[in-house]
């Protein structure tokens, strides 16, 4: 029976993916950076600290990654102040049910908490979530199932009460790691075929994790 839902956030209930690839391209363009997009792509799932690792592995100790990084949230907070950020399909639905239906939903993101509650906040949804692990608050960042093993302690709930729903490589891998069910819904970019074999489902968004709990709930 499944009794609880953990959301990562970015690019799986908020279409911030595509602001944050926005942001680093205006860093590459405004400091005339030698990279292109291909990092800041391997980094989506990641926490800071991984975020960090990653770059300096590829350009070198000598990056700034801080001060880049920095320049990268500022534009997302800009971009996020004029046009706003907008909920992914299929959340409406699938929050509905899930509270008529008695079902915990968490929030697992590798952002840090504050930035989280300000997103989630703003549009509108923070109410729906029973809590919060953001990723100032683990030390080992995705694809590690640190993030989602503390999610789960705070939900009460066993390992096969919970699923997960993921859109990125390193999350689903974070997710695949810690023995939760993982739900894979594509946003930027497809997943390597073999991680997606062993994800438990697959959706094309979020209203199709209702058909997933009910059937799951009717075997169980």
């Amino acid at each position: 029976m499944i009794k609880c839902v953990i959301f990562d956030m970015d690019g799986t209930l908020l279409d911030t993916e595509t602001v944050a690839l926005i942001a680093w391209q205006k860093v590459i363009d405004t400091y005339g950076l030698d990279m292109d997009l291909t990092l800041p792509i391997m980094s989506i799932g990641l926490n800071y600290n991984s975020m960090e690792k990653l770059f300096i592995e590829h350009m070198g100790s000598d990056f700034p990654f801080h001060k880049y990084w920095e320049e990268s949230r500022r534009f997302v907070a800009e971009y996020i102040q004029e046009h706003g950020v907008a909920v992914k399909k299929g959340f409406a639905e699938l929050s509905d049910y899930l509270h008529k239906k008695g079902i915990k939903s968490l929030v697992a993101t590798s952002s840090f908490r504050e930035s989280a509650v300000k997103k989630l906040t703003r549009t509108g949804i923070s109410e729906r979530f029973d809590g919060i692990v953001g990723g100032d608050e683990i030390v080992n960042g995705k694809p590690d199932p640190e993030i989602f093993l503390k999610a789960a302690e705070l939900s009460g709930c066993s390992k096969q009460e919970l699923i997960i729903v993921e859109d990125s490589e390193n999350g689903v891998k974070s997710a695949l790691a810690s023995g939760i069910r993982c739900v894979y819904i594509k946003d930027i970019k497809d997943i390597d075929p073999q991680t997606e074999s062993r994800v438990f489902a697959r959706a094309e968004d979020l209203s199709g994790i209702i058909d997933i709990i009910g059937s799951l709930n009717r075997q169980e």
